[in-house]
């Protein structure tokens, strides 16, 4: 099926409303709801953390984990199939606008994006090409999808922070373009350069994944690239997490830091995954119909 993508991302609804970029990006140096505490495995290992353009190292237990955050990326697996909670705004939701879920849309179930309390329903149109929310409160705002690859269109909506900063990963399994939902509204999210803000699949060999995580040295879970670095026999020995700050719909890359995948199988399978907290996008991402 052919598909054609707008470069103008457009909004049925107010338009105004995880890293390591790939050619789009903004270089390798630049917010998933409340859910069940869980525990990272614990690693002993050197980890090195860059902030703002100064590394240090530090040898002692990788960063655990706190509520409803997915272990720190190559440090375990998040768990599918978690409920999916509502994010913690007190708000009365978005007003109700636009034409509501498109015929012949793929839906799904997905957090709280607006803060009244309520899931909402996140939809693919029927030809894969356009991804939109549809509030409990009758709200609906969309975005073309630009991905080019071949494969089923899947995308993820999470809580980045647990703090109400939304995000929705669209992929194509080679690609992830970054969506922001603000001000009842959803965007692309742009890189310093004013491109769409993507992430690598594996493609360009500048990421392998997308994730929520606290990087060493900072303070609280953000948005995280993720990349599995290999050694000379081509076994995985490490994750590098690049921290996504996301401001409106702006997006840049902020601390970096190393997780060691020594004794830890579980890092290479959730540094290749698009996750955050509980939900991943295999299991809870709103799916192309093929």
């Amino acid at each position: 099926m052919m598909r054609t993508a707008s470069r103008k991302p457009t909004m049925v609804a107010t338009l105004l409303g995880a890293a390591l970029l790939t050619a789009c990006g903004s270089g390798p140096t630049p917010t998933a709801m409340p859910a069940p505490a869980t525990t990272a495995v614990p690693l002993t290992a050197t980890v090195t953390t860059t902030t703002t353009g100064s590394a240090s190292t530090t040898t002692g237990p990788a960063p655990t984990t706190t509520a409803g955050v997915a272990p720190p990326t190559g440090a375990g697996m998040a768990t599918p199939g978690a409920a999916l909670a509502a994010a913690p705004a007190p708000a009365s939701g978005c007003l109700s606008t636009g034409s509501g879920v498109p015929a012949g849309a793929t839906t799904k179930q997905v957090i709280d994006v607006d803060g009244d309390g309520r899931p909402d329903t996140g939809w693919l149109s029927s030809d894969g090409t356009t991804f939109g929310i549809t509030t409990a409160s009758g709200a609906t705002f969309s975005v073309p999808i630009e991905l080019a690859g071949g494969g089923p269109r899947k995308v993820l909506v999470e809580n980045t922070d647990d703090h109400g900063t939304i995000a929705a990963l669209a992929s194509d399994g080679r690609t992830v373009e970054l969506l922001v939902v603000t001000n009842c509204g959803l965007l692309p999210a742009t890189n310093a350069q004013g491109a769409h803000y993507e992430f690598d699949l594996g493609l360009r060999g500048t990421g392998t994944g997308v994730g929520c995580s606290q990087i060493t040295g900072t303070p609280g879970r953000s948005l995280v690239g993720l990349n599995v670095h290999r050694n000379a026999a081509g076994q995985p020995d490490s994750v590098h997490r690049t921290q996504i700050i996301l401001d409106g719909s702006s997006a840049r890359n902020g601390a970096t830091d190393i997780i060691p995948t020594t004794n830890n199988p579980t890092a290479v399978q959730s540094g290749s995954d698009i996750s955050c907290g509980d939900l991943t996008i295999n299991h809870d991402g709103v799916t192309e119909r093929k």
